[in-house]
């Protein structure tokens, strides 16, 4: 009895410096409370194979330590001051030691040393640099499994927003950059083994958010390589900054050609934003921008090399049209060849990602830098691109975005200085509320409090390299559709059939989609389900959704009123058009963002306040679905019934609860429904002989000690499953043969509050999953005999692979064709959806 996971979908943490790769490919970044894992170099296309558990705080930053085959670390912090230490083993990456930085405040940056040849006494190796929101900088000694504080730097107030470490020109002496939010660049220095803060770099007029060392060409120093520092800020601005030994003589253009030539080639870029750095130059438009070409002197200790330097101003880099978030410098095989100096790339709010390069025609070292390749969109003001990750070899570009994916491009080594978008990661960026298989099991829908829907599937191989490559080998999971994007956070939804679902959301109005044309194709050409038989024809289908300005429903593309039109009229916010289309290949964030939404059919009414759970009879053809409210009242504690073939209401409302229901189940046969309550009791009401609906059969109002959070019946209705805080969950069979009485029959005790249960049929086995409010998932097998029930813990999914916040919902999959196993999706307020392959010995 084994399981493993077979899928993970979980979503980056919107922060600055919050991600590394390393030179193999791999891909850390901050996802919720987890380090998340990707391997971008796998072509099988498997997205985050492994969440890295261990953080009680939300992850805020993230670097890589040390990077060597067999040998790569990285250090991440979080929102309650810790710092973890992440390394590669055998076994796979492992935390090798854990400390408290900054005890009740955030790690805000964190900072680590390159690696030198030497470990004399200027060299940093094994240390890190930890700033947190306490206003203080730490460095920290690494020996074994322990950290000791070597030293405190006081910032007097300010907050560390990022930090960068390297060692000067042609020597050993480190030199520490921290970006504050005093607007300035703080440059610290090394003397007598201790740092002291030796000048401050201005001229942003804003938070700095990002920094980057690199090594960098120059022709007039005596090692062949300056230093060069990329400094990126809230103020839309990239400035970057020479450091030089103090006997170079001055560079050709260090004073009169500094102010023309800083920045992109001013052809690339808008009259508009040029007006702007106009006026800011001027000192109008709330701001003044500075370009002064003063050379700052820096003084160190240092025997092996120069113990001056100069520090000045080489570019200012304009193109963006909001804040910076990340600066990455890309690789340099030979920092003295001048052929290929390294590039820069750079993320900002504006949800664009840039490539920097010096202008073609000039030298590497005339400060004229232009913007060589522009990914993302264009005016996308209140978006952000986080990372500006380089891939392994400078052969891709990778960003995560605000709403949690992961954007990928990758050079195209046939067409020369052209980049192709791929599909990358993507992932709920809140609390994942409900997952739920569609009818057939093809594919699994989840909600979450992130205001999203999305399907995910098994995907044939060949999808992940297209049609033209065939691929042998297992599925690959990914996100397929994002049906709904929404103005309220969504808590719940169910299949109406395998094409149409419902979803409730904070509000009083419960929403029934139906998929696009495209979305039906796409089954085929993924490979997720070769047909729909019991659904209609494809071509008969919406081409797609429209969704009005400042609306919430998704209109079927085409079938919207048509509205007068105006020749020459300005439409200030005009609708947004998503027009489906048959999927050949993965899709990317872009094209799940906008292009695979469903139109809204129709709107269920009759709540008083908002939603809170729902579920579908199973029966074919037209039949009932059941929606609750939020309760705290008995008059509002009522599950209401809908018919799904004319959206009224089917009969009253079923009363008796006296709070919230939290779950609502129809018995596999839709005679009976079962509901559970935060009243600690489950009632069980059985269809009306006469009219529509249902009417009140049993019920034991004292079911459990607290809260009944899930209930679920068995595959062949003859018994079912309440889970409650009480860290109980009982098994209630039938006490007559009408099943017009039910009796606790077996009680499973756990150590901590089940929050989801589900049962299901393998073999003549009935297997229960159980999941707790620390993100635990239990196997249980349950069998009766001679009329006592009885329950055997067959397995714990490990806590490695595991969720650490409380899962929210669990469903089972049946076993597949060619699959011996079952599979259990699950999903959790950590932010994570997970499929579990689950191998269970029958005999």
């Amino acid at each position: 009895m084994r399981t493993s996971p077979a899928y993970i979908s979980i979503g980056a943490n919107r922060s600055s410096s919050c991600s590394a790769c390393s030179s193999s490919g791999t891909l850390a970044f901050g996802a919720g409370l987890f380090v998340a894992l990707w391997n971008t170099e796998d072509e099988r296309g498997v997205g985050v194979h492994t969440t890295l558990p261990g953080h009680v705080g939300q992850v805020t930053t993230l670097k890589l330590l040390s990077d060597s085959p067999g040998y790569t670390t990285f250090v991440s912090g979080d929102s309650v001051g810790e710092v973890r230490i992440w390394r590669d083993g055998p076994a796979g990456y492992t935390c090798v030691l854990a400390f408290g930085a900054h005890p009740g405040h955030s790690v805000s940056a964190l900072a680590v040393s390159p690696a030198t040849p030497t470990q004399d006494g200027g060299a940093l190796n094994n240390h890190v640099f930890t700033g947190g929101s306490d206003g203080a900088v730490k460095l920290w000694r690494i020996e074994g499994k322990k950290a000791e504080e070597v030293q405190r730097m006081d910032l007097r107030g300010k907050l560390p927003l990022d930090m960068e470490v390297a060692y000067l020109p042609g020597s050993q002496a480190p030199v520490l950059a921290i970006g504050c939010t005093d607007r300035r660049i703080q440059l610290w220095t090394r003397t007598n083994g201790v740092f002291s803060h030796a000048i401050s770099l201005e001229g942003h007029e804003d938070w700095i958010r990002c920094l980057s060392f690199t090594s960098f060409p120059s022709s007039s120093s005596s090692s062949g390589a300056d230093l060069l520092l990329a400094s990126g800020s809230q103020d839309n601005y990239i400035r970057l900054w020479r450091v030089s030994a103090a006997s170079s003589p001055s560079r050709p253009g260090d004073t009169a050609g500094k102010a023309e030539g800083s920045g992109a080639d001013q052809s690339e870029l808008s009259l508009d934003m040029l007006d702007e750095f106009e006026r800011k130059l001027a000192g109008e438009a709330g701001g003044s921008v500075q370009i002064s070409t003063k050379a700052h002197v820096l003084a160190v200790e240092d025997l092996s090399g120069p113990s001056r330097y100069n520090v000045t101003l080489e570019a200012l880099l304009i193109g963006h049209e909001a804040g910076l978030t990340n600066l990455h410098w890309s690789s340099s095989a030979s920092v003295s060849d001048s052929a290929s100096p390294p590039l820069l790339l750079s993320t900002a709010s504006d949800n664009s990602l840039i490539v920097w390069s010096p202008s073609s025609h000039s030298t590497s070292t005339d400060g004229i830098w232009v913007p060589s390749h522009r990914f993302g969109v264009l005016g996308g003001r209140g978006l952000a691109f986080f990372g500006a990750i380089w891939g392994r070899g400078g052969k891709t570009v990778l960003a995560s975005g605000w709403n949690g994916g992961w954007e990928r491009w990758v050079r195209d080594d046939d067409v020369d200085e052209v980049w192709q978008p791929k599909a990358g990661l993507t992932g709920h960026f809140g609390e994942v509320q409900s997952v739920v298989w569609d009818p057939k099991g093809d594919y699994l829908l989840s909600v979450g409090s992130d205001q999203t829907s999305r399907i995910h599937a098994a995907c044939s191989p060949s999808a992940v390299a297209g049609p033209s490559r065939q691929q042998t080998g297992t599925p690959v999971w990914a996100e397929i559709a994002r049906p709904q994007i929404h103005g309220y956070d969504m808590t719940d939804a169910a299949w109406l059939s395998g094409l149409r679902f419902a979803s409730g959301a904070d509000e009083k109005v419960t929403r029934v989609f139906d998929a696009p044309a495209g979305f039906v194709e796409s089954l085929g050409t993924l490979g997720v389900a070769s047909s729909k038989k019991d659904e209609v024809d494809a071509a008969s289908r919406p081409k797609g959704a429209t969704v009005p300005p400042l609306g919430l429903s998704n209109r079927a593309l085409g079938k919207a009123p048509d509205q007068p039109e105006t020749p020459g009229a300005h439409v200030p916010n005009p609708s947004h058009d998503s027009i489906s289309r048959a999927l050949t290949s993965l899709p990317t964030e872009e094209e799940l963002a906008s292009s695979t939404l469903w139109p809204e059919v129709e709107k269920i009414y009759g709540h008083g306040y908002e939603a809170s759970s729902k579920t579908l009879g199973p029966g074919s053809g037209p039949g009932c679905w059941m929606h609750a409210d939020r309760a705290d009242r008995v008059e509002h504690a009522v599950v209401r019934l809908s018919d799904t073939s004319t959206w009224d209401h089917a009969g009253e409302p079923l009363a008796g609860h006296s709070l919230t229901v939290t779950r609502i189940a129809f018995s596999p046969d839709d005679e009976r429904i079962l509901t559970c309550s935060r009243d600690r009791g489950w009632r069980m009401f059985s269809k009306a002989n006469n009219g529509p609906g249902y009417v009140p059969l049993t019920s034991e109002e004292k079911a459990h000690a607290r809260m009944v959070l899930d209930c679920c019946w068995s595959p062949n209705g003859d018994m079912f499953a309440t889970a409650s805080r009480d860290k109980t969950i009982k098994i209630w069979t039938a006490a007559t043969p009408e099943a017009t009485q039910w009796a606790c029959s077996a009680t499973l005790k756990l150590t901590e509050s089940i929050t989801a249960v589900d049962l299901t049929l393998h073999g003549s086995m009935l297997v229960l999953a159980a999941g707790t409010e620390s993100g635990g998932i239990v196997v249980y097998s349950i069998s009766a005999a001679d009329g006592a029930v009885s329950s055997k813990e067959l397995l714990k999914i490990d806590e490695s692979s595991s969720h650490v916040a409380a899962v929210n919902r669990l469903a089972w999959r049946q076993a597949r064709e060619g699959r011996s196993g079952l599979q259990l999706a699950s999903c959790s307020d950590d932010r994570s959806v997970r499929v579990f392959d689950v191998e269970l010995d029958t005999a």
